[in-house]
């Protein structure tokens, strides 16, 4: 972490669950008000979720996964500040086949709503256009891109 007002930088160790450890960090979301950071990681499909003041985390297995399942990782993550929830995207779905889902949990990593009906797959690569949330807190909107590059997705959380 970067102090932006005293240049300090922390750091502190990350959960490394499942046989071939976290990997890389796909996804990145804080709220702000509650000092939460949220991360999906891509080598054990899991969400986890960190106390930014103590460095203190707990993760979530996304649903239908084991922790040494890569392809069906999170990606994107966005934060709800209003209602301290966290949407996760899945392009490769462990509960819909064949399509992409989204995950909304709250701060202490408890499922709260599974979301289908999406399709982003290959959002996932870098070379192609990365899946992306955005919400609108105040009315519970949020819109992902796809299925194709110049569409955008609504849905209901």
């Amino acid at each position: 972490m970067v102090n932006l007002t005293t240049d300090k930088i922390t750091w502190f160790l990350g959960l490394n669950n499942g046989p071939y450890g976290a990997g890389a960090q796909n996804g990145l979301a804080v709220d702000s008000n509650t000092g939460i950071a949220c991360t999906t990681t891509q080598l054990n499909s899991q969400v986890e979720f960190y106390t930014l003041a103590t460095g203190a985390g707990i993760y979530a297995q996304l649903p239908d996964t084991t922790d040494g399942d890569e392809l069906t990782a999170g990606w994107a993550v966005t934060n709800d500040p209003v209602t301290k929830l966290f949407l996760v995207a899945q392009p490769y779905s462990s509960t819909n086949a064949g399509a992409s889902t989204i995950y909304v949990y709250d701060e202490t990593a408890d499922l709260i709503e599974t979301i289908q009906g999406f399709y982003f797959p290959n959002s996932n690569l870098p070379l192609t256009t990365p899946v992306k949330i955005a919400v609108n807190p105040s009315l519970r909107i949020g819109w992902v891109n796809g299925p194709n590059v110049n569409q955008l997705q609504q849905f209901f959380y």
